[in-house]
């Protein structure tokens, strides 16, 4: 939709010295500040470095450099469980995984050794920029050269069987995940996103309720979010990929609507490489601990299907 801006600064104007000011002081502050709003590298109260590491829970490691287009320098851990040789690490899956929003890497190894655990995978762990050992600030553009620049190195390794590369992402990392899958038509054998949002033009207001008149989908203020993060337009350019969709029914974030309707534009149920596995009791973050025993089924089963895994 292209909009008339002189229509939206006089609107703006209207609204700042108007009876909605607060209103619009917010929305100046969204638009400055919404990095920060959307990227939590470091928890409060907590320092910005790794507080575990991956042999604390089980998993041999590698500490990988990257260098994004940018120039921008990052930090991946490439994990997989102890004992496996070069020839088992060239028979296994590799999972490419991103991360949810607040908190560096390390907060993800007790899901990662199950990952690792379950589904008999590798693992390639990049930390966005600005989060971990990552440089630079975090933002869309800088987020997908990331996610990009650790595709190309995981691809590069000698110890990855490239037909057996499955890429997945938690919440903002369903979004990069997406993306990145997108950008890179037919090299994922598969997909898996779970809690994952419509866009941040949509998801804003369930987080500021006060901005849902002028944010969502066709709506004026949607110019003000720079990190659209459109996963309703992603998720169109994969269509031919498998894909495991987990949502949890309890999500306090973002409204299971959105995996819904994520799912609605693949084709839902008449999409036959689309599966969806739906954990009623569960909320944003604890999925796959609320609903162990279901998930992981559903992860296995969508495995089986789509990526061998091997023997255990």
């Amino acid at each position: 939709m292209d909009w008339d801006w002189d229509s939206v600064m006089l609107w703006l104007t209207r609204a700042l010295i108007g009876g909605g000011s607060i209103s619009a002081v917010v929305l100046g502050l969204l638009y400055s500040f919404q990095e920060r709003l959307i990227y939590i590298p470091k928890i409060p109260g907590i320092p910005n470095d790794f507080q575990y590491y991956p042999n604390d829970y089980g998993l041999e490691y590698e500490d990988v450099d990257l260098t994004a287009k940018d120039g921008t320098k990052l930090h991946a851990w490439y994990l997989h469980p102890r004992g496996w040789t070069l020839a088992t690490r060239q028979q296994r899956p590799s999972v490419l995984f991103f991360q949810e929003n607040a908190g560096n890497m390390s907060f993800r190894l007790p899901f990662l050794r199950l990952l690792a655990r379950y589904l008999n995978c590798a693992i390639f762990a990049p930390s966005y920029r600005g989060y971990g050992r990552s440089q630079g600030q975090p933002n869309e553009a800088g987020i997908r050269l990331d996610a990009q620049a650790a595709l190309d190195s995981l691809l590069q390794r000698t110890d990855v069987d490239k037909e057996m590369v499955v890429v997945m992402g938690k919440s903002l990392g369903g979004a990069v995940a997406l993306h990145l899958a997108a950008d890179n038509p037919s090299t994922f054998r598969a997909i898996v996103i779970e809690n994952t949002f419509l866009s941040i033009e949509d998801v804003a207001p369930k987080m500021l309720p006060f901005l849902g008149p002028v944010l969502g989908r066709g709506k004026i203020g949607n110019f003000l979010i720079r990190n659209k993060w459109r996963n309703y337009e992603a998720i169109q350019k994969i269509s031919n990929t498998p894909i495991l969709m987990l949502s949890a029914g309890q999500d306090e974030i973002v409204p299971q609507s959105h995996m819904q309707a994520l799912y609605e534009e693949l084709g839902g149920s008449k999409n036959s490489t689309c599966s969806w596995a739906e954990f009623p009791e569960a909320h944003h973050n604890d999925t796959y601990e609320v609903a162990a025993p279901q998930y992981w089924q559903a992860m296995l089963a969508f495995f089986r299907q789509y990526v061998p895994i091997g023997e255990q």
